[in-house]
């Protein structure tokens, strides 16, 4: 170590340009790195979704889920299986060890879910594997399609076809499903009398529209002329379209469904076609009208303001290139603003500790040369642990920014050490460059020693398994670059600065020289009183060693006796993201067009508990469409519904005191007796350390005897509530 401080001693512009180094490249990676609230989840986790229209729950998970755990379950380096069985679909989720790669994980369970498809019922359509980031199961946005003119049908397909493809062009974005609205499709509506009339049954009605509108490779047709010598005069090659699908609703029911001699039967005779929609399962409500909404969710890795600002940015485009004219593109429960806000108070906190650092030094050394170097040590240390950051695939979250403000006490102390040091020499007599020299290499192996002891209490964080790893390693990591690069600077940097701007002077009249020198020795003489004092009670402490332990033993056992019973103990603190999500559930079997009507009173009551001013936005999901958007939504049938509440930015109140609120009115409001509620105010932060899940606490109810089960399931709920 001594030989890279002559080196730098010896190398005063090498020092420099190492310094603008970092300062441009810890610069550019800044605004590369990922900034989000969280760190990445790097435990794979994949998902099946397997679909069969029509069919009920238990079926499904008799016939569908079951097999395919059992497949996918054989994937190499998997740690737990979860599923979830509704009507028409099922969602099989497989996560795996932390050391497994994400890309084996996805290619292991696709093959072995293709796997399974002969042993599926027939007409189950093939499985759709897809990726799964259980730390990013809440959206950080909705982008809600709104319109005065469009009905629910056109809605839904501006949405799917149009908006949700213009979403994913953005970068990091993912908009994998569209919510509310109608599927449109052809129907037929069938009259009854009719087919009894003809003896003819709904199966026949279906083997017709399979028959007649199927599309045939017509192939092509060549025509031309040959002169005498053989040889090609014209020729034009047709690609002919075939004509055996209908363009027009109306034409369909030219479709035979007879041809017997006498009797021919069509089915418009039996049927009225008509363009219209699939039965309705899943209904959006903002602000108390249906509209359609797609929720943005985040891919792995990405950066969840750069997401939104990007949306936020391509919104006027996207809505000026719809086909449909009269809709308007919102985004709502915007997610990055808690994110801004937890990272600017942390930046915040950080900034703060370093100056009260550098004026810490300021009043204690009393050199404002000095005090320069040790705090430019302080943004260059930060700027090399950013580059480190960046090269190992972490991102710029609540707990890199934790640890980088952890780090600031060490990272000052490391350049404080050197340079008070160097401020001895030079009070004995020293030069500058022999007090630069003396002062950084008398204190390198301490430092080091230091240093790696701190190393060793992070190394325990760095090495937890599972969320813990999640959550502290990159903290760990963050404070490790940190502390490298101030180690690095205090012996490079800081003795090469002090060798160049640093003055000789003999201790006890150099700083007495000027008004700034008479004002720090007269501090000075204060801080030594304040020293002898100090001296003074250790000594008298030391002389009573049993008294002192007693006394601090009591003192200890009194605090914890008045603080336990009324601190909080939380795994991660709560924040207040201006929204939460109140889960409402019907009694089972209820028609999705009577939940409608009781999720408008709910918002209608929701109106009346919170003031106006305070309310920005309410939407309500209802029920759950047997497609990819099972697997999104917490809903399981149409008596279930998920109800968004988005705060106003200036509130009197935070987002946990009005689900507090509303919580004990619905307890007391006669109305809702049949109706259950959850509240969750977590938003990301929650919904990420649950791994997905909207609480974190989930109790497993396992045995053959279904009906023993729930009401076991029963008794735990009503236990908890």
């Amino acid at each position: 170590m001594n030989g890279l401080i002559r080196a730098s001693l010896s190398n005063p512009y090498a020092v420099t340009v190492f310094c603008l180094t970092i300062l441009l490249i810890g610069t550019l990676c800044l605004f590369m790195i990922p900034v989000d609230i969280l760190p990445v989840f790097k435990s794979p986790a994949v998902q099946v979704l397997t679909f069969y229209g029509g069919m009920p729950a238990e079926g499904m998970e008799k016939d569908i889920t079951s097999r395919m755990e059992r497949w996918v379950g054989q994937a190499n380096g998997m740690q737990r299986q979860e599923s979830r069985s509704i009507v028409g679909a099922s969602i099989v989720r497989d996560y795996f060890q932390g050391d497994t790669d994400p890309n084996g994980a996805l290619t292991q369970v696709n093959s072995l879910a293709l796997a399974s498809v002969p042993n599926l019922p027939p007409g189950t359509l093939p499985p759709v594997v897809l990726p799964f980031d259980p730390t990013s199961s809440t959206p950080i946005g909705l982008v809600a399609l709104n319109s005065e003119t469009a009905s629910e049908s056109t809605l839904y397909d501006v949405g799917r076809y149009e908006v949700r493809n213009m979403i994913m062009s953005n970068p990091g974005a993912v908009a994998p499903v569209v919510y509310g609205g109608k599927i449109r499709a052809v129907m037929l509506y069938l009259n009854r009398d009719k087919m009894q009339a003809r003896g003819l049954s709904p199966l026949d009605v279906m083997k017709a529209m399979d028959n007649y509108n199927v599309f045939l490779p017509a192939g092509d047709a060549k025509f031309g002329v040959k002169g005498a010598d053989g040889r090609w005069i014209s020729g034009t090659d047709f690609a002919i379209d075939s004509n055996s699908m209908y363009e027009l609703v109306e034409r369909m029911g030219d479709m035979p469904l007879r041809t017997v001699h006498g009797n021919a039967a069509f089915v418009k005779d039996v049927a009225t076609p008509q363009d219209d929609a699939f039965i309705q399962t899943n209904i959006v409500r903002v602000d108390g009208r249906k509209q359609v909404y797609i929720p943005i969710f985040r891919q792995l890795g990405a950066s969840t303001l750069k997401v939104i600002d990007t949306i936020k940015g391509n919104l006027e485009d996207m809505k000026s290139r719809l086909s449909s004219p009269g809709i308007d593109l919102k985004l709502v429960m915007d997610q990055s603003v808690y994110v801004r806000q937890s990272i600017a108070s942390l930046v915040q906190e950080g900034v703060l500790g370093s100056v009260l650092c550098s004026l810490v030094i300021l009043v204690f050394l009393g050199q404002i040369r000095m005090t320069a170097i040790a705090i430019m040590t302080l943004p260059l240390s930060v700027l090399a642990a950013v580059v480190a950051l960046l090269a190992t695939g972490n991102t710029i979250n609540v707990m890199t920014l934790s640890g980088l403000s952890l780090a600031i006490g060490p990272m000052v102390d490391s350049a404080i050490i050197c340079l008070e040091n160097t401020h001895r020499h030079l009070g004995e007599g020293a030069t500058p460059e022999e007090a630069a020299y003396k002062g950084a290499s008398e204190v390198a192996l301490p430092e080091l020693v230091s240093t790696l002891c701190t190393f060793l209490v992070l190394a325990p964080l760095a090495l937890m398994p599972g969320l813990g790893a999640f959550l502290f390693k990159p903290m760990a990591l963050a404070v490790a670059f940190a502390m490298i690069a101030a180690y690095i600077l205090s012996r490079t940097f800081v003795p090469s600065r002090s060798a160049q701007w640093l003055k000789p002077h003999v201790h006890g009249h150099d700083e007495e020289k000027g008004p700034i020198g008479r004002a720090f020795a007269r501090w000075e003489k204060v801080i030594d009183r304040g020293v002898d004092l100090y001296v003074k009670g250790l000594d008298g402490v030391m002389a009573h060693p049993r008294t002192t332990i007693a006394v601090g033993f009591s003192a200890l056992a009194i605090a914890l006796i008045t603080l336990l019973p009324v601190i909080r103990r939380e795994f991660f603190p709560e924040a207040d993201g201006g929204a939460f999500d109140m889960a409402v559930r019907a009694p089972s079997g209820t028609r999705i067009e009577v939940t409608n009507e009781r999720i408008d009173e709910v918002e209608k009551f929701v109106r009346k508990e919170v003031p106006e001013h305070d309310l920005e936005l309410i939407v309500s999901e209802i029920g759950v469409t047997a497609d990819w958007s099972a697997a999104y939504t917490p809903n399981a049938g149409p008596m279930d519904a998920m109800v968004h509440i988005q705060l106003a930015e200036h509130r009197s109140a935070s987002a946990q005191d009005y689900a507090s609120k509303i919580r004990a009115a619905v307890k007391k409001e006669p109305r809702f007796a049949d109706l259950e509620f959850a509240f969750d105010t977590g938003g990301l932060i929650r919904g990420a350390l649950n791994e997905g899940k909207s609480t974190p606490l989930n109790v497993r109810v396992t045995g053959k005897n279904m009906v023993k089960a729930a009401q076991v399931a029963a008794m735990i709920k009503s236990r908890i509530v």
